[in-house]
Formats: C-alpha cells, sequence, structure tokens
C-alpha cells in the first residue's frame, strides 16, 4: 500500500472515530436530560393533578429506549470495512434512522388516541399552577437538545443525529401540548389540549413518516438528487481524457455517497493511461464532492450502449492462433514483433508490429498489407489489419 493511501485510511479511521464519539456523546447528554425530565414530570404531575403531564413523563422515559438505539447504532455504523462488510458498517445507522422514524409515527398516533380519549371521556382534572412551569421547563429543554443535536448532525451529515434530533423536536411540541393543554384547564377551557393535541401530532407523524421514507429509500440504494447527479456529470466530462460518460450511478451509504460510471477514452490509449485517466477521475469527483467515499469507474474504448458488443469474441491467445495458421504461408509473418487487438462496435481490429526490414523492392507495404488483409478475410469477426514499422 502506497504511502498515500496509508494517509487516506488513517484520515478516515480518523473520522469515523471522531463521528462515533460525537454521536455518542450527543446522545447520552440527551438522554441524561430526558431521564431527569421523566422523574420530574412524573412527580410533579402526581402532586400537581395533572394526567397530561405524567403521560408526557412515561413518553420521556420512552425516549431513553431510542436514545440506547442511536448510541448502538452509532458504534456499530461508524466501524471502518472488514471482510465481510468490504463497503462498511454506515447502513446500520440508516436502518436505525428508519427505526426512529417509525416511533415518531407512533408517538403521533400514540398523542391522537390519547388526545380523543380525554376529548370523549369528559374525564376533566384541573392542574395545579406548578405544572405549568414544569412544562414549560420541559418545552424549552427539548427545543435546547434539538438545536444541538441538529448542529451536530448537519456537521456529520448524521441521518440518525438528526433523526433524534427531531425526535426531540416532537417531544418539544408534545410538551407544548401538555402545556397548552394546562393552561387551557387553568383558564377554563378544558378541552382546549385535546383539540390541539389531535393537530400537532400529525406534524410528529409527518416528521417521522419523512425520516422513515428517506432511510427506507437510502436501504434500497435511491440514487442521489437530481441536480447533484447532473453536478456529477458535468464534472467528469470535463476531466481531460473523457471524450463521453454514461451508466453513471449513484447511491447514498449513511452520510457517504458511492458512484459508479462508464467514461469513454479514445481506444488507442493504451492500458495504463486509461487507467491514468479513471484515476483523475476519482480523484477529482472525491476532491469536488467531500461525501463522496467511493468511485468505481469503467473505462471504454466506445459507448458500449450504442455500439455492438464485443462479449462473445475470442480473447487473445485464440486470436493469435487462428491468425497464425492463416498466415502461416505468408514469409514476413515470422517477424511479426506484436499484435495489438482493439475490440470495437463488436469486431477486432489488428494492430501488426513488424521490422522495417520486411519491406524490400519486390515487397512494399500496400503489398504486405494487401496479404495479411486477403488471408484472413474469412475471418468475420476481424474487420481490418493495420501494419506499423520500426
Amino acid at each position: 500500500m502506497s504511502e498515500k493511501n496509508t494517509h487516506s485510511n488513517s484520515t478516515s479511521n480518523n473520522a469515523l472515530e471522531e463521528r462515533s464519539k460525537v454521536t455518542t456523546k450527543v446522545t447520552i447528554i440527551g438522554a441524561l436530560v430526558n431521564l431527569v425530565l421523566a422523574v420530574f414530570k412524573i412527580i410533579i404531575g402526581t402532586i400537581g393533578h395533572s394526567h397530561a403531564l405524567i403521560v408526557d413523563g412515561i413518553h420521556s422515559f420512552s425516549d431513553l429506549l431510542s436514545d440506547a438505539l442511536v448510541v448502538f447504532a452509532a458504534k456499530q455504523g461508524n466501524q471502518s470495512p472488514d471482510e465481510d462488510h468490504p463497503y462498511g458498517h454506515a447502513r446500520i445507522e440508516t436502518a436505525f434512522a428508519a427505526v426512529l422514524g417509525g416511533i415518531l409515527i407512533a408517538v403521533g398516533i400514540g398523542i391522537v388516541i390519547d388526545a380523543l380519549d380525554r376529548l370523549t371521556s369528559g374525564d376533566i382534572v384541573i392542574p395545579e399552577s406548578m405544572t405549568v412551569w414544569v412544562a414549560l421547563l420541559s418545552v424549552l429543554s427539548k427545543e435546547a437538545l434539538y438545536q444541538y443535536t441538529l448542529v451536530y448532525a448537519n456537521r456529520f451529515k448524521s441521518p440518525i443525529l438528526k433523526a433524534n434530533a427531531w425526535h426531540h423536536r416532537s417531544d418539544a411540541i408534545s410538551s407544548i401540548v401538555v402545556l397548552v393543554g394546562i393552561l387551557g384547564s387553568i383558564s377554563g377551557i378544558p378541552y382546549l389540549d385535546a383539540a390541539a393535541a389531535v393537530i400537532v401530532s400529525m406534524m410528529i407523524a409527518k416528521i417521522g413518516w419523512e425520516i422513515a421514507k428517506d432511510s427506507i429509500e437510502e436501504l434500497v440504494d435511491k440514487g442521489l438528487d437530481p441536480k447533484k447527479v447532473q453536478s456529477i456529470e458535468r464534472h467528469i466530462t470535463e476531466i481531460p481524457g473523457v471524450s463521453q460518460m454514461h451508466m453513471l450511478r449513484t447511491r447514498q451509504m449513511g452520510a457517504e455517497a458511492l458512484l459508479d460510471v462508464h467514461i469513454e477514452v479514445s481506444p488507442q490509449l493504451s492500458v495504463s493511461e486509461g487507467h491514468r485517466i479513471s484515476d483523475e477521475v476519482s480523484s477529482q469527483l472525491t476532491l469536488a464532492f467531500p461525501d463522496i467515499a467511493q468511485v468505481l469507474v469503467h473505462i471504454d474504448p466506445e459507448n458500449d450502449e450504442a455500439h455492438s458488443s464485443c462479449s462473445h469474441l475470442p480473447l487473445r491467445d485464440e486470436v493469435v492462433q487462428e491468425v497464425g495458421r492463416y498466415w502461416q504461408d505468408i514469409e514476413q509473418a515470422q517477424f511479426i514483433e506484436d499484435i495489438t487487438l482493439h475490440y470495437l462496435d463488436g469486431k477486432i481490429i489488428l494492430h501488426l508490429i513488424l521490422p522495417l526490414s520486411v519491406l524490400s523492392s519486390t515487397v512494399n507495404s500496400t503489398e504486405l498489407l494487401k496479404q495479411f488483409t486477403q488471408a484472413i478475410a474469412e475471418l468475420d469477426y476481424i474487420s481490418r489489419v493495420n501494419i506499423f514499422y520500426q
């Protein structure tokens, strides 16, 4: 492995380690706040006769489960690639983001059920004023956690942190519902909290649906945003040596994007030059688009979508043996120094390298080319022969 590749892998591993540590730290802070709020809301809700605050406290306890899922997903998802997972473990994070999205949907539905139950049961309780301050504290705490978590979610492009951030936002909205319900009860409007709960729960469910939908689309390898794909295409076609490009395929894996592309280069290039161009494509894309972690470049001498396939043609050993039998009566054939095969548009073009000394006053280059060409005329998979002298 080269020094450059070693440094690149080391940098990547350090980034993964930092990402895992930050995700764990942010989530643990959220879990501690949830624990304190849950205990506080249940105690004050019981003392202050607020059923809504007690339910909200139980809801906060349920958040501890999702926080545990986030910590587990961050630890598992940010592991380096191994033999069983050569592309890494980022999809674990995506899968858990989908689970959290489902939890948000369930929370939204749960609030609707609870609100409708309170609305139809007529079980009206007038809470103590102390419960207002606890509900307000919950709103402010959860909104602060949302902002804090979202900063790191955007910095590391982490779907699991983003999902958890929106979970904190949904908790803040849920606490607003509780706050409105308590204030409504104290002010003589006992059913105000139930009506607000129905509206807000729909918002929570919508957020959960969007997170779950995005995660599921990533799990089934949906391509990147069309505008970004167009930008990638433009970048590829501007790289020197690339004639055209086609069959660009993209997918998201956690915070990273993977892509593969077919690029067309001149069919006369050497293998090594074509490989150098492919390296340049990969290097330029990862520099221009930091989230692109891996680029697989397929080199084509022509557009294989528009031209006939060459997959049915024989390989080099068979071709050389067969033309050798047809050329055995040509005296100059024994001096062939090299044969290059060009597989283009369903046929093979042969380039022969001969020493200049084979030409004489009796055999010129035109006559010699005619002999080689006519000798293999019945080989319909060979389109033409070119002879070069050195």
